[in-house]
């Protein structure tokens, strides 16, 4: 709307009527500022929601010079936004991708110059502000006009440094096995491609078997064997050169490839390892490593076939070794157990002695002779998976120390079994701390269910024991021991062992008064 408003005056001057006109102009602008508003609006709404997102977000014009930076974005590039703002995008974000080398093009500029969206390529690192490389992942999209025109850029990204941290640990573990840190046998076979290489030959590979770790196992425990597994495993590291690979190939079994190698270094490094003993923590076995190689000198020539043949070297050099490593063993836990308990040799000898007479009364055959023999040293061999400090104390055990050494019967079982020449004595190391009434341990059999040879060794050992020193307790008088025996005829021992025995401590004593 307009309106006009006249006032008149007389100029003093000139005696004259003068009239002036004050002219107003209105307009109704309520649209305009509904407009206005709306825009506020919607700048305010835009600024926020740039401040929230999680992911940096960066806009250029259509010259590659940043126009807008949320703070996400200041916080990964460690620019601020009054910094960056009217710079060329590629002076803020410095990108590099070490996979694609030179290859790599900065995806605002492949906007701009193709007008279509682009995305980073894998392995993109941007170097911030502070001179760090942050591995990033984003996408860039163009900013068209109306018209199809394009008048800027804009940018996401994120810093994907966790996620990357997290695939290459989740890959690493699927790569690698987790006690000994060694690349695992899916590495291997995907290792097997690129070791395949002409340059590689000729090709060595080394395969590796730990003895004694299922007695390990079964005498000091899964965690002992575990340590015993990373001693083997260092040591096969250790022995190996620098460009070798050396890998788990699963249990008791490990790998080693040599490339570029002719076979009097594979055999220099075999013997080297040979020549080491292995053990782990309190396990006094000491533990070996068998191990056979084969040579490949063509890539035409099978892998599997080179893994074949020295797979069956490995176990062709385990069965020539195995009766020497299996009589080391043996020795190694006797000398144990003698040196760790007050069971000694002599005594094994006195019960061999006072269990053949008994057996001979019987009528047992040379063989069923010969186990008993074969008990009379082992019995106890258990006693080397109880703590010393249990089998030397001198006073009375606690019910914890006794719930320890009753263990033993068990222990010594798994040693048996483990050992072939001695499977057929491992029932007889199990029971031979049953007792006539039942009231034995660990299996608390009675009578006749008892085994024959564990009822002999039962009354021969117990008058050992008390006819001979011990920490525990000092020895009493052979008769004394002798009317112990008796009196507990029916209950620990089997009845018809007792009189024999006693018949034949009879005759030695009047064989001594003779």
């Amino acid at each position: 709307f307009g309106s006009a408003i006249l006032q008149s005056e007389l100029n003093p001057l000139y005696g004259l009527m003068v009239r002036r006109y004050l002219l107003f102009i209105s307009k109704d602008i309520t649209e305009i500022k509904k407009l206005e508003q709306i825009i506020i609006v919607e700048k305010e709404l835009l600024r926020v929601t740039l401040d929230s997102i999680g992911d940096g977000v960066v806009a250029t014009d259509k010259n590659g010079i940043i126009t807008e930076m949320n703070p996400r974005a200041e916080a990964i590039t460690g620019w601020q936004k009054g910094e960056a703002t009217g710079k060329k995008f590629g002076e803020v974000f410095r990108l590099r991708n070490k996979r694609l080398g030179s290859k790599f093009i900065c995806p605002v500029y492949s906007v701009l110059e193709s007008r279509e969206p682009a995305v980073l390529a894998d392995d993109t690192e941007l170097l911030d502000a502070f001179g760090s490389f942050i591995p990033i992942a984003d996408s860039a999209a163009p900013i068209k006009t109306k018209d199809g025109g394009i008048q800027g850029v804009v940018m996401v990204f994120r810093d994907i440094s966790q996620e990357k941290e997290y695939k290459e640990k989740i890959e690493y573990q699927s790569y690698h096995d987790h006690l000994t840190g060694l690349p695992n046998r899916r590495y291997i076979e995907k290792a097997m491609f690129d070791l395949d290489r002409e340059e590689n030959m000729p090709l060595v590979v080394i395969m590796a078997d730990l003895n004694g770790l299922k007695l390990t196992n079964d005498v000091f425990g899964h965690e002992i064997g575990d340590e015993l597994i990373k001693n083997a495993a260092k040591l096969l590291r250790e022995s190996a050169r620098a460009q070798d690979l050396v890998a788990r190939w699963g249990g008791d079994e490990f790998v080693i490839f040599m490339p570029k190698t002719q076979k009097e270094v594979a055999e220099t490094v075999i013997d080297k390892i040979k020549n080491t003993s292995l053990n782990a923590g309190k396990n006094i076995l000491n533990s070996s490593i068998s191990m056979g190689y084969s040579m490949k000198t063509k890539v035409r020539h099978s892998f599997d076939e080179l893994l074949r043949v020295a797979e069956e070297n490995m176990y062709h050099h385990k069965l020539l070794e195995g009766q020497s490593y299996r009589n080391s063993i043996l020795n190694s836990l006797l000398a144990s157990l003698f040196e760790n308990s007050n069971e000694t040799e002599a005594h094994s000898r006195r019960l061999e002695s006072y269990s053949h007479m008994i057996g001979r009364r019987l009528g047992l055959s040379a063989r069923e002779l010969n186990d008993l023999s074969l008990l009379a040293l082992l019995h106890d061999i258990g006693k080397i998976g109880v703590d010393s400090h249990i089998l030397q104390k001198p006073g009375k055990l606690t019910d914890k120390e006794w719930s320890v050494m009753k263990t033993h019967p068990e222990i010594g079982y798994r040693v048996a079994k483990s050992i072939p020449e001695l499977a057929p004595i491992a029932n007889l190391i199990l029971s031979h701390h049953e007792r006539w009434d039942g009231k034995g341990y660990p299996n608390s059999l009675a009578g006749d269910s008892i085994p024959l040879p564990c009822r002999i060794l039962a009354v021969v050992d117990a008058y050992d024991a008390m006819t001979n020193n011990r920490s525990y307790k000092e020895a009493i008088d052979p008769r004394e021991a002798a009317e112990e025996i008796i009196k507990n005829s029916g209950s620990q021992f089997d009845p018809e062992i007792v009189v024999i025995f006693e018949e034949i401590m009879i005759e030695e004593v009047n064989e001594n008064d003779n």
